[in-house]
């Protein structure tokens, strides 16, 4: 499942990173898009706020408190980074309808381990995943972000 435009939601996604990395967070940012037009955004403040608030959890906090549990369904998730597992656990429960995102995450990404679950019949949502969508912005992004710390 896509919604028209999707580069205009990820180009979305990579200016909230931005945010995050200006505040010294991890540059990740999220736009959630539903089927009727609505979006809600997040991005990274486990430094600020605390380490649950990850960008996917606040854009489909935003949606949930507006739309219900119900209302996800035909939803995507445009983020800039493969998300991490506790994420992903979120998008299952909240019963969104698709996942793009723009570079493979090594580290703490999961998507491929939430796949691995559904060919074992586990957890009954599943949902759309695309990957690779502005791929080096959104790779280059985390680079910058981390080449900095190192110095």
């Amino acid at each position: 499942m896509t919604h028209p435009f999707p580069e205009k939601w990820m180009r979305r996604a990579l200016e909230l990173a931005r945010e995050s990395a200006s505040e010294g967070e991890v540059p990740i940012g999220a736009v959630l898009v539903l089927k009727d037009g609505s979006t809600f955004e997040g991005r990274n403040r486990t430094e600020e706020t605390s380490p649950l608030s990850h960008a996917e959890l606040e854009a489909i906090s935003a949606a949930l408190a507006v739309k219900g549990r119900h209302g996800l369904n035909s939803s995507v998730l445009y983020v800039t980074a493969e998300p991490c597992l506790m994420c992903l656990g979120a998008l299952v429960q909240a019963r969104v309808g698709g996942l793009v995102y723009g570079c493979e995450e090594p580290k703490y990404g999961g998507v491929e381990i939430l796949q691995e679950l559904w060919n074992k019949g586990r957890y009954p949502h599943h949902f759309t995943v695309s990957k690779g969508l502005l791929e080096e912005e959104a790779r280059g992004l985390l680079q910058e972000f981390f080449a900095e710390r190192r110095l």
